[in-house]
């Protein structure tokens, strides 16, 4: 059963990896900062109001 769970999480890994290359290569002018951006936004632990991460 340990095979099959590490065999998963490697194909789900290798899906992610796939898909923030594509997503990286959408990207224009500034590329870096939307995808650490991006990056910081899905990565929140709760929901986003503003994407500057200033109080408001």
């Amino acid at each position: 059963m340990r095979v099959l769970q590490r065999a998963c999480e490697q194909n789900a890994f290798a899906e992610l990896s796939r898909f923030r290359t594509a997503f990286y290569g959408c990207l224009s002018a500034r590329a870096d900062a939307f995808f650490e951006l991006t990056d910081a936004l899905l990565c929140a632990d709760g929901p986003v109001k503003t994407p500057s991460g200033g109080s408001c």
